[in-house]
């Protein structure tokens, strides 16, 4: 019993030991589970932010011209005057991809014009697949692949010039459609080679054509190819559409009385299922100092609408930071014949100038570049040179262009 009583005190201080220690392995338990949730979190976290990138760009740019005849990036729509203006050719994008898994991704591109008051419009947005066997298919919201710098359209940065030369990539009025595309890119020896083949439509809007009515473009189908060999690229490409209109809408254009309603002409007052043909070809030449591109465009649209033939040719050099560049190209419509007799499509539609512009690139740093650009147009023959005003005499026009360009 005495022996009892000894023993007691010891089992007390024991339990209270093992409780102790039980109590400790618990909250160290505890403490352990709380880490790991937290490690996991942070895990998906990274794993979401390795999966998701954000790129953006901007153009801010301002234009001037000499008189009001009104050149821009679109015939017969309203482009610079004699005052300044800062919104026709400033722009801000911001492009989103998330990888689904290492093979599948979402893209998406939301730009916003100064020219559209910064309303943001979405040009990609797309899903895309790539196989293992060199074969990528998209659907969504995708670029129409008609030029060389198609992909890098509103990416002014990934551009040489203040703005592409208008006389070939004004031509079609839409730059990006609803529909789906399959690339197929594949190594010659030296040489790469993508083919793309795509099909969907799109809606030129009233409001940004010349015409003054919605015009669909349905049923577009067409095939480019890219061989890419050391320093050389080539590029072709052939596109066919079916054009269907809706309501004639009038057209102000500012109240100039000398600008014809487009939307009244005998010619144009509906496109029903009338086929539209593109075709181009560009080569361009980049060693790393001398840089030459040049394309040539041919379109062809059923009915009294223009036919045209356009080219340009780019001569540039890299010194250092700056990119002084000469620029040549063309516009002229092909088949005015279609239009003899009917004096206001004549006016609107039969176009013909020659544009020659000197400028230069400086890359300030990285991700920014300053650009300054003089463009004259000329040789308007007995048309308006596609320009949205007419001027006496056919007067030619200087436009001058700075502009900033960033990517981040």
């Amino acid at each position: 019993m005495k022996k009892a009583f000894i023993m007691l005190p010891l089992a007390v201080a024991c339990a209270s030991q093992f409780a102790i220690a039980a109590t400790t392995d618990a909250q160290r338990l505890a403490q352990l589970e709380q880490e790991l949730a937290i490690l996991q979190e942070a895990s998906t976290y990274d794993s979401l932010s390795d999966r998701m990138s954000i790129n953006g760009f901007f153009t801010g740019q301002m234009g001037v011209a000499n008189n009001d005849a009104g050149y821009g990036n679109r015939p017969g729509v309203e482009g610079y005057t004699s005052d300044p203006n800062f919104s026709l050719g400033s722009k801000l994008g911001l492009q989103g991809t998330f990888s689904l898994t290492e093979q599948t991704k979402i893209v998406g591109q939301l730009v916003s014009r100064g020219a559209d008051d910064w309303t943001p419009e979405m040009e990609w947005a797309f899903l895309s697949h790539e196989f293992d066997n060199g074969f990528t298919t998209r659907i969504g919201r995708l670029r129409v692949p008609l030029y060389m710098y198609s992909d890098y359209l509103e990416v002014g940065y990934a551009q040489p010039w203040a703005n592409p030369p208008a006389d070939v990539y004004s031509i079609v009025p839409v730059s990006s459609y609803d529909g789906i595309d399959i690339i197929y890119d594949t190594d010659l020896g030296d040489a790469s080679l993508s083919l793309q083949a795509s099909y969907g439509h799109d809606t030129d809007d009233a409001e940004h054509n010349p015409l003054g009515v919605d015009v669909k473009f349905d049923n577009t189908i067409g095939f480019s190819a890219t061989l890419s060999y050391e320093e050389w690229v080539f590029r072709g490409t052939y596109f066919q559409s079916e054009l269907k209109s809706g309501l004639i809408k009038p057209v102000d254009h500012d109240g100039d009385p000398s600008t014809p309603n487009v939307g009244s002409l005998s010619s144009l007052q509906s496109f029903e299922d009338e086929k539209a043909q593109f075709a181009g070809v560009g080569i361009s030449y980049d060693n790393g100092s001398l840089l030459a591109i040049s394309e040539y465009t041919l379109s062809k649209v059923e009915g009294g609408y223009s036919d045209t033939e356009s080219a340009y040719i780019t001569l540039g050099y890299r010194i250092d930071a700056f990119t002084p560049y000469v620029n040549y190209s063309f516009l002229k419509t092909t088949d005015n014949e279609d239009r003899e007799g009917d004096v206001h499509a004549e006016t609107a539609l039969n176009w013909e100038r020659t544009t020659y512009s000197v400028g230069s690139r400086y890359d300030i740093n990285s991700n920014l570049a300053l650009k300054l650009d003089v463009t004259y147009a000329t040789d308007f023959g007995d048309t308006d040179g596609a320009l949205p005003h007419s001027i006496d005499n056919h007067e030619d026009t200087i436009v001058y262009t700075v502009s900033f360009d960033a990517v981040f």
